[in-house]
């Protein structure tokens, strides 16, 4: 979990206890955060020392910073990680999904603007097994969840 508030990441365990909070660096303020399969923390977040510039970033368990990706990118309200490392990141201000790789290097855009059908895309579930990202769609009033198929064959 992600705290705006107090710049921290939060973990439980399975059975819902509160593991050590990672502190996060004073001008990150954190929208999503997820684990990659080293053990560290990938997150979107506002930069404030950049003027409230988006960038997804890697940090350790003792919450120093990886490594940065910063753009262009608008707004990422949440983030997906498979097993390999590779990062889904959706770019909602620019309605578009990114793919980065565990090096946070952007590889290429998977889904644009013309496939959300113009909408901004706010959350992400990557099936592994089958390939496929379910993408939840920002809609005046209502939400839409649309299906792409991402897996390289």
């Amino acid at each position: 979990m992600t705290s705006y508030d107090t710049n921290e990441l939060m973990q439980l365990d399975a059975s819902g206890e509160q593991l050590p909070r990672v502190p996060l660096p004073h001008y990150m303020r954190p929208e999503h955060a997820v684990e990659s399969p080293t053990g560290t923390f990938v997150l979107g977040h506002k930069n404030t020392q950049l003027n409230d510039q988006w960038q997804v970033s890697e940090v350790n368990t003792e919450g120093e910073v990886l490594r940065h990706f910063s753009g262009p990118l608008g707004r990422t309200p949440h983030i997906a990680v498979d097993s390999q490392g590779h990062i889904f990141v959706p770019d909602s201000d620019n309605r578009r999904i990114l793919l980065l790789d565990a090096h946070l290097a952007l590889r290429r855009v998977i889904i644009d603007e013309h496939q959300l059908n113009d909408r901004r895309p706010c959350r992400l579930c990557y099936n592994e097994q089958s390939g496929q990202l379910l993408v939840g769609l920002h809609v005046w009033r209502d939400g839409v969840v649309s299906v792409f198929d991402v897996l390289e064959r």
